[in-house]
C-alpha cells in the first residue's frame, strides 16, 4: 500500500515546520548569555517554561500560579482546557481528566471544527475516503468526529491521568513577545506539565494521538488503513495540534484587536 496521495494542506505543513524548528529556536535563545538573576526573575513568571521552578530557586512546585495575585485572581473553569494568564487553575483529579477529555469535545469551537474538517474533507473527497454522495457526508461526520473524541479521551484523560499530567493548556499572554510565544505554543505538543507543576515531555499527547489513529482502522474504510496511512494521520494530528496551540495562545489578542477597533 503507497503513501496516501492526498497532499497535506498548507496549515498543516506550517504547522510540522513550526514543530522541527521550535525546539531548535527554543535551544538557541537558550544558549545566549544572559544575567542569571534577570533570567530567574522572568522565568519565574512563565506559565509552563522548561526549568522555570528551578531557575527560580522556588520550592513550591505551586509558586509560579501563586507568585503573582495581583495578575491571577480569577477562578480557571475546571473543565476548560485553556488556562489564561490572569486565571488560577484548579487541580485536576483523574476522574476530572475524564470529565475534561469528554467536555471539551462539546463546546461550540471543537463542534464547528469537526463540522468544518468533515465539510473540507467532502469537498476535497479526503481522508477518510467515503465517497462524495449523500450519505458520505453524514458518515465522514461521524468518523472524524469519533476519531476526534477517541484521541481527546486517550490524550487528556486516560493517559494524562496514568502519566499524572495536566492536560491544559497554558496560555503565555500578551507580556511576552510574540516569537516567545510561537516557539513557547509549538513547543507545548512536545513539552507538558506534571500536576505538581514541574516540567515533562508530552508523553500522554503522544501516545493518545497514536492509539486514537491505531483504533480508526477499526472502522475507517480500507483505503485509510494500514501503517503508512496510520502515520499520515498521526503526523496530521501533531500539525494540528500545533495549530491549535497557536490559536489559543494569540486568539485573545485578535478579539482585543476586534474589540478595540469597534
Amino acid at each position: 500500500m503507497g503513501f496516501p496521495t492526498t497532499t497535506l494542506p498548507n496549515y498543516v505543513l506550517a504547522a510540522m515546520l513550526s514543530i522541527c524548528v521550535a525546539p531548535f529556536a527554543y535551544s538557541q535563545e537558550l544558549s545566549e548569555p544572559v544575567d542569571q538573576t534577570t533570567t530567574a526573575i522572568a522565568m519565574a513568571d512563565l506559565p509552563d517554561a522548561p526549568s522555570a521552578i528551578a531557575a527560580a530557586g522556588v520550592s513550591n512546585p505551586f509558586a509560579e500560579y501563586t507568585a503573582q495575585p495581583a495578575t491571577r485572581t480569577k477562578p480557571a473553569k475546571k473543565f476548560h482546557r485553556v488556562v489564561h494568564p490572569d486565571q488560577l487553575a484548579p487541580p485536576l483529579t483523574a476522574g476530572d481528566k475524564l470529565a475534561l477529555a469528554v467536555m471539551s469535545r462539546l463546546t461550540v469551537s471543537d463542534i464547528f471544527s469537526t463540522a468544518f474538517s468533515a465539510g473540507l474533507s467532502h469537498w476535497r473527497d479526503g481522508r477518510p475516503h467515503y465517497g462524495v454522495d449523500e450519505g458520505a457526508f453524514g458518515e465522514r461526520l461521524g468518523g472524524i468526529a469519533l476519531k476526534q473524541t477517541t484521541q481527546s479521551i486517550f490524550s487528556y484523560g486516560l493517559y494524562a491521568a496514568a502519566f499524572h499530567d495536566d492536560p491544559r493548556y497554558y496560555v503565555m499572554g500578551d507580556g511576552h513577545n510574540v516569537t516567545k510565544r510561537l516557539v513557547y505554543s509549538a513547543t507545548r505538543l512536545v513539552i507538558t506539565k506534571k500536576d505538581d507543576g514541574t516540567p515533562a515531555p508530552n508523553w500522554p499527547k503522544f501516545a493518545g494521538v497514536v492509539s486514537a489513529a491505531a483504533l480508526s482502522n477499526a472502522y475507517y474504510p480500507q483505503r485509510d488503513r494500514g501503517p503508512l496511512n496510520t502515520t499520515y494521520s498521526v503526523l496530521n494530528s501533531f500539525a494540528t495540534s500545533v495549530l491549535n496551540n497557536e490559536i489559543h495562545e494569540f486568539i485573545g489578542d485578535a478579539a482585543k484587536i476586534f474589540h478595540h477597533k469597534k
